[in-house]
């Protein structure tokens, strides 16, 4: 009988044994993969602020299928879908993807198209206005004043909504990046009042100066 159950003892660690091997391998895949993705997604939004879209457009393309090879892993292993690394990099690959459409496409993608929870999405989202903040300075030094004020239009209009939204408060850490938007909202809407003010002031000068000559 103590053999027998020596025996059992033993093919029961085994298995045990196996099990946490595959559960270990199976996180270090995802996890790989995850930070990578989230790597070139971050190279992505560099990118698009460079004007270099397709290469943003291929960083994303290949981020995607990092991230959905990892999903497999996630599958058999759900607790994986909560580690840090994978939720960062699902946010990142969101808050790329809808900036990345903004900009080439002008419209806002759906969590389905970006291959991420409406959770991950509403996150990135939340990072969005800071991106466009970039994209309004840059219009601003180009001298293109309706450009800035395009981008401070989506920039208000994604905080209004997130603001509005009744669980707003139930996602950990958008509160915090709303308070972060909204900062950078108004920073920016001084900046192009300033920069606005300034050319109706040059403009008058150029006015007085036609006349007086």
């Amino acid at each position: 009988m103590r053999d027998s159950g020596k025996t059992m003892l033993e093919e029961l660690i085994s298995r045990a044994a196996k099990e946490l091997q595959g559960r270990e391998k199976a996180r270090d895949e995802a996890l790989n993969r995850a930070r990578k993705a989230r790597q070139l997604s971050k190279q992505a939004i560099l990118f698009d602020h460079i004007k270099q879209h397709d290469k943003a457009s291929s960083n994303l393309a290949i981020a995607h299928n990092l991230l959905e090879e990892a999903k497999s892993y996630i599958q058999t292993y759900p607790e994986l879908g909560y580690y840090e690394e994978v939720e960062a990099a699902l946010e990142e690959h969101a808050e790329s993807q809808i900036l990345h459409s903004l900009l080439i496409n002008n419209k806002y993608p759906s969590p389905e198209q970006v291959g991420v929870t409406p959770t991950r999405y509403l996150l990135g989202l939340g990072d969005i206005p800071g991106e466009l903040r970039r994209e309004a300075l840059d219009a601003l030094r180009v001298g293109s004043l309706e450009d800035a004020q395009a981008h401070l239009n989506r920039m208000e209009e994604i905080y209004l909504n997130l603001v509005a939204m009744e669980d707003a408060s139930l996602l950990k850490g958008l509160r915090r990046k709303l308070d972060v938007a909204r900062g950078v909202i108004e920073a920016t809407r001084g900046e192009i009042t300033a920069e606005a003010g300034r050319k109706r002031l040059s403009a008058s000068i150029e006015k007085i100066g036609e006349k007086l000559n």
